[in-house]
């Protein structure tokens, strides 16, 4: 049924990065917990051809006293040619959990598995990666860590001037609710400059720290 109602909104998805489009090179992201650091992002856009690779690494640790109270570290690769993903990977290990999502393009359908559940999904989705700015609205998500489609609903909240590592940027701020609830900005030029949620009574927040 996700898959289903997935292809009915195909036309809310944004489309991902053409050679005229600003992802290049290695983008470097600090994460914090309600202010103190936790850990990293580095996306990496690898133009193959026809192909666009886009290769992120999460590692995340939540300590106190010394003590690791969370650990995690994601793998993510994902190719696309045009509006279509044609191959996801993801292994992760959430805390002790592994979770591994392999889904390869079959026809007009995202094949493959979450940890040996079979997964069949629409392969012009958004990844959430959240790379690509999202279209406002009701839409669909493609769920890295569990291979999974989450709906959600976006609102523009307008322009705002962020400060970041990186400087102040003029950015456009999205708002996100539904099976996730966080917000996201991005800078003139579509890129993902911050991103920020709750979760477990703490703020989680994403933040550009290195660009190319």
């Amino acid at each position: 049924m996700a898959f289903m109602l997935a292809v009915l909104f195909a036309g809310y998805f944004t489309q991902p990065a053409q050679a005229d489009d600003p992802w290049r090179g290695i983008f470097i992201y600090t994460i914090s917990r309600d202010g103190t650091p936790i850990g990293q992002q580095r996306m990496e856009f690898v133009n193959d051809g026809a192909k666009l690779r886009v290769i992120s690494h999460t590692e995340l640790a939540v300590t106190l006293l010394g003590l690791t109270l969370y650990g995690f570290n994601q793998q993510v690769e994902e190719v696309r040619t045009g509006d279509r993903i044609m191959s996801l990977t993801s292994e992760a290990d959430d805390d002790g959990k592994d979770r591994k999502v392999n889904l390869t393009l079959e026809g007009e359908v995202l094949k493959g598995d979450y940890n040996g559940n079979d997964r069949a999904i629409d392969p012009k989705l958004p990844t959430s990666l959240f790379w690509q700015k999202p279209q406002t609205g009701a839409t669909y998500v493609l769920d890295t860590l569990r291979g999974r489609v989450r709906e959600v609903t976006v609102k523009d909240l307008g322009a705002e001037t962020v400060t970041l590592p990186v400087g102040r940027i003029e950015a456009r701020h999205y708002q996100m609710t539904g099976d996730w609830t966080r917000d996201l900005w991005y800078d003139a030029a579509g890129v993902l400059v911050a991103g920020q949620l709750d979760k477990d009574g703490a703020t989680i927040r994403q933040e550009l720290q290195q660009r190319p």
